[in-house]
């Protein structure tokens, strides 16, 4: 299962790394996430953490990172922006394959 995971979109292989304390899971890939995720900057880091792993609210995550309510997308920006390192730092070069969230322009 892990090589199907690994060559798959993001958004499978986070929910997966968020189950692996909660049951069925996929533990080379979870580690494989786990170890991209460690070399992230903390704000990313914090953001997946609470999301993934948490399954906090997207009030609770706003407030703990002090993420502005208004506009409403700038939750999902700051999300799409961790995911897109995490996808960097595993060297998927296709972060937003399988993810509904638009592309970024990050200035690169």
């Amino acid at each position: 299962m892990s090589r199907d995971l690994a060559s798959g979109p993001l958004g499978p292989r986070l929910a997966n790394w968020g189950n692996a304390a909660r049951g069925a899971y996929d533990p080379v890939d979870a580690a494989r996430i786990t170890k991209a995720w460690e070399t992230l900057h903390p704000r990313y880091r914090d953001m997946l953490r609470m999301v993934y792993l948490w399954h906090a609210s997207q009030e609770v995550v706003c407030r703990r990172l002090r993420i502005p309510r208004r506009p409403a997308q700038r939750f999902a920006l700051e999300l799409a922006a961790a995911r897109a390192a995490l996808a960097r730092a595993l060297g998927t070069g296709d972060q937003h394959r399988g993810n509904s969230s638009p592309p970024l322009d990050d200035g690169q």
